[in-house]
Formats: structure tokens, sequence, C-alpha cells
């Protein structure tokens, strides 16, 4: 497992600034379990995991990796296409170039990733939006071959006050980036997973650094990455070649970490949060225009076992203009890998003459042992904007992950 490298601590030996560079989406954040498997069968997996815990220590090398398979039904398809079967598969690596052991290391990290459908012609993320929903109801299960998404150098300095990465990036890691974001392992709809009114890029050459001024929870984070995404490219040509750029910039409140399983299994944010994000898109070659807008999140904890959040969006010259979600988590005192969510949203569209959409989303996230976890989810989508005549559509999803 990765090791957690903390330099200012408080007095129960828990990190005093936490990693807002990292996420369970990112290479680090994937490289460490979702948590511990409570009262069920220990993973068969234990010798694999110890081997590679020695690699780790002997020689600062890190690897890992997940296999994820999604099945969608949808209820009403205005494309005629009821179900989508989609496979995800990531390969992770993380060495310490410098300082290996020590809280300032510059660490390489790289991710190469195959998404495809499987059995069906269509990816859930394209026959989602297919069926009629303008937020796709799988956000990251898309169709792309094996390649490398993600390559980029990280370092925490001064005492871990100030934190950067740059290379090759999923910008979506970053940019008003909050516990459940992740579709790998909760909720499955962009409309709680990241922002649907921020033009925000997916994967491309950037850079992004935060800092924390102050001996309590303020923090301030911002980058700018270019436009122009490729899943498997490397599109550092795009960044130094061309003038669009994305920027962001994001202030906000993180509270400190805390003892036992966090709630979000390593999201990159603290479990106690609130911020208000800022960006802007160049106007790009193909004609779109310029976007700029704002974003805010805040999710907190009540009690050790549930946390809740609200967040919302504005934006000019984007697809989506405005948004608004809350939903909360729960996860079982006596398992505490197995998560529990419910959220519900609106989102309107920047075209006048399409309605708002209304989504809800329900999940169980079942660990059989601590690297595999099946996860059913039911979402209801009222007035699905790219289907104006129907009134709803039911996404029935059963999702299993296994991670090595």
């Amino acid at each position: 497992m990765a090791p957690h490298l903390p330099s200012v601590q408080d007095p129960e030996d828990e990190p005093l600034y936490p990693e807002l560079l990292e996420s369970t989406m990112s290479v680090e954040g994937d490289l460490e379990p979702d948590g511990p498997p409570g009262p069920r069968r220990a993973t068969a997996l234990a010798p694999w995991f110890t081997w590679k815990q020695g690699l780790t220590e002997r020689h600062g090398l890190t690897i890992g990796g997940s296999w994820g398979m999604l099945w969608q039904n949808y209820s009403d398809s205005r494309i005629d296409e009821h179900n989508a079967v989609g496979s995800k598969f990531t390969f992770n690596l993380s060495y310490a170039l410098t300082n290996r052991g020590q809280p300032n290391a510059l660490t390489f990290d790289m991710a190469v990733e195959d998404r495809r459908p499987l059995f069906t012609d269509l990816a859930p993320l394209q026959a989602g939006i297919g069926a009629g929903s303008a937020v796709p109801t799988a956000a990251t299960w898309g169709d792309f071959s094996l390649g490398i998404t993600q390559a980029y150098v990280r370092q925490n300095l001064a005492d871990n006050r100030f934190q950067y990465a740059v290379g090759k990036l999923f910008a979506p890691n970053f940019v008003n980036a909050y516990p459940f974001f992740d579709d790998n392992r909760q909720f499955l709809s962009l409309q709680f997973s990241t922002s649907p009114t921020i033009a925000v890029p997916l994967r491309g050459f950037g850079g992004v650094a935060a800092a924390f001024p102050t001996e309590g929870g303020l923090y301030l984070k911002g980058g700018v990455f270019t436009p122009y995404s490729s899943d498997t490219g490397w599109t550092i040509d795009d960044f130094f070649g061309e003038d669009a750029k994305f920027y962001f910039f994001e202030t906000g409140w993180s509270g400190l970490s805390g003892r036992g399983a966090p709630i979000h299994a390593r999201g990159p944010m603290d479990r106690n949060n609130f911020h208000i994000t800022s960006w802007y898109r160049d106007a790009l070659n193909d004609g779109s225009p310029r976007a700029y807008g704002f974003a805010f999140n805040a999710n907190f904890m009540a009690g050790e076992d549930f946390m809740w959040f609200v967040r919302g969006g504005w934006s000019d010259g984007w697809l989506a203009d405005r948004n608004l979600s809350a939903g909360f988590g729960w996860r079982h005192p006596n398992a505490p890998s197995d998560l529990f969510g419910f959220a519900g949203g609106w989102t309107s569209p920047a075209a006048d003459f399409l309605d708002s959409q209304y989504t809800t989303e329900v999940f169980y996230r079942y660990h059989l042992t601590e690297n595999l976890a099946l996860t059913p989810v039911l979402q209801v989508v009222l007035n699905p904007t790219l289907y104006p005549t129907r009134d709803s559509m039911t996404v029935l999803s059963v999702r299993a992950r296994v991670t090595f």
C-alpha cells in the first residue's frame, strides 16, 4: 500500500494538512485500499499485497491496479439502446525519485488504463447520453484503448504547507473535487461526481498547486491545463503551442484529518470542507466560445459514520449554466468499507429551448473482501433533457470492482 508521508502532525499523530492533491482517481489515491472489510472474509490476495509492501519498502516503488465492470439498463432510450456494459482496467505505479521516505520526496506517478464496452455497442458513458440524459449516467465509464492516461511528478514542501503536481493530469481530481466524486466507488452520475456547470478538461498536460497559509484549515489551490484533452495522448504540444488554456482558483477551509477509515476513502478533501471555485476557459479553435463560472461545495460529518454535502454552480458559455445537488453517505459501523449513498440534483441547460433535468441516485457498496466490492445503483431521471418526449427515465446499474 502506498505510504502516507505526514509532516506536520497533531498530538494524535494524524496529518495536520490533508493531501489536497491526492484523490481516489489519481494514481496515488487509487493505490490505496478502500478500507478494512469489517466482519467478512479476508482477501485471497494477501501474499500479493505483502510482496507489494516489501517492494515499496525496499525500492520505493508502489504498484497496484483495479478492474471494474459496470452494467446499466435504461427504461427508455432515445437511440433504442437499453443496455450498456463497460469495462475499466487500471494499472498504477508510483516511484520516489528523490528523498525516498521523506515528507518532501519528489515522486513520479503513472496510470495505464483501458476502457471499453463489453458485449454491447456502447460504453455506459456514451449510452447514458444517447438514452437522453444531459448529465452522463456513468461519468468516466467511456471507451478508449490501452494507454497512459496520467503521468506527472508531485512533491510536498515546507512541512507540507505547499504541494504541487505537474505533467499529464486528470483535471477533475483537482477542480471543485469533494469526497464523493469517484464513480469507481461512489455515485455514478456526473450530477454528483463533478460539476455539470464546469467546462473542465479531462486528461491533458497542466500544473496545479495548493498551499496552507495559516495554522488553521484555510487553503488556496489553483492550476492551469490545456483544454484539449486526450485520453492516451501526451498533449504537451497543445499546452505550449496553443493559446487556449483552462484556469481555476479555489479557496476554502478543510478540517483536520480524523482517525479511522474515512467515509470518502481518501477523497481529495478532508471530511469537513467548504470551498468556492472560480474558473475560466479560453475560446477554442473549434469555435467554442470562452466560458467561465463559479462553483461551491460544503461537506461535513455528522458523527463518525454520516456525511452530508451540498454543491452548486453557475456558468456562462458552457452547456449547463446552473446546477444544485445535495446528498449524504453513511457507512455501517461494523463494516466501514460498505457505503450507502443518496443524492438529488438539478441541472439547467444553457439552451433556452431545453428543459431542466432532475436526477436522484441511491447506491449501496458492499465489500465481500477488502479488495472486492459489488454496488447496486438506481438512478431516476426526471425530464431527461435530451429526450423531451419522456417525463422520466430509470437507470438500473450493477458495478463490480476488484483491486490488486
